[in-house]
């Protein structure tokens, strides 16, 4: 195998795993944000107030995380346009899943070799 491959197989490596790494990212924010306003919405809020501030600050942070990432579609379709449903994060998916698969199918010879 030659660097020039070695490098390539590197380059597109790391990039599927940070993409990977990205739909994980989003994939349990999103899980996450149902789950802490179900919260909210219910008892639990009162009763258990410091694991329900636990499941805040996790969801704040990994908003935070995410906003950068989900900026760019959500100003395609901006939720106070689309019913109040936020559609970024599945615009994202499957952004990062057709741009896994065009990798994947350019660069499969050289991947699998």
């Amino acid at each position: 195998m030659n660097p020039g491959n070695a490098l390539l197989i590197t380059v597109l490596k790391s990039i599927d795993w940070i993409l990977s790494a990205i739909v994980w990212f989003v994939f349990i924010w999103v899980v996450l944000s149902w789950i802490v306003f179900f919260m909210s919405q219910s008892s639990f809020r009162w009763r258990y107030r410091s694991a329900f501030n636990i499941f805040v600050q996790l969801n704040d942070m990994l908003a935070a995380a995410t906003r950068p990432i989900l900026k760019p579609f959500r100003r395609i379709l901006p939720p106070h346009k689309t019913g109040g449903i936020d559609w970024s994060p599945m615009l994202l998916l499957l952004t990062i899943y057709f741009i896994r698969t065009f990798i994947r199918l350019a660069f499969g010879p050289i991947l699998f070799m």
